[in-house]
């Protein structure tokens, strides 16, 4: 095959991929499930996956291929540009079997953290550094935000808190 057919099929597929937001080498490794559906174009997919892990590979190896008739060659990069449709479909039917996001705020701190933020706070405001000062020290130590520090902070006031960083703490 030509230089520039190969750079050419090398680059829309690259494109096509890229639309999706991935790396067509990373795409590459789990084609084959998805190319079953487009077997005409299966088996020179296959070989170029096959031998190809980089630009310079694909491109390789499809010099040593012969070149395409024409039409098969517009088939083909007709059947490339219309593959992240085609995907976008299909992911969406298999996005409905996967369970829903958790959801929620992720915790900054674990519970036996907050619980250690709270009595470092607590010590160095004994020690007379300001609240506002020991909060701050406290985010910067844990590399977290202020507001964390001081959600861990409000937790003292919590008899449930209290109860149940124990009960953890004792599993």
């Amino acid at each position: 095959m030509k230089k520039e057919l190969c750079e050419q099929l090398v680059l829309e597929c690259e494109q096509a991929i890229q639309k999706m937001g991935g790396d067509l080498y990373e795409v590459m490794k789990k084609a084959p499930l998805v190319v079953e559906r487009w077997r005409p174009f299966f088996l020179t997919a296959e070989h170029v996956w096959n031998n190809a892990c980089n630009r310079e590979d694909a491109i390789r190896y499809l010099l040593s291929a012969p070149d395409p008739n024409p039409e098969e060659f517009e088939k083909a990069l007709t059947f490339l540009r219309s593959l992240p449709y085609f995907l976008r479909g299909w992911l969406q039917e298999a996005a409905k079997g996967l369970p829903p996001s958790p959801g929620g705020r992720p915790h900054g701190l674990e519970p036996p953290e907050r619980r250690e933020v709270r009595q470092q706070i607590g010590r160095l405001y004994a020690e007379g550094v300001s609240l506002s000062d020991a909060k701050k020290r406290m985010a910067q130590s844990y590399g977290v935000s202020l507001s964390t520090i001081q959600r861990a902070w409000q937790e003292r006031i919590k008899p449930s808190t209290v109860s149940s960083d124990i009960k953890k703490s004792e599993a």
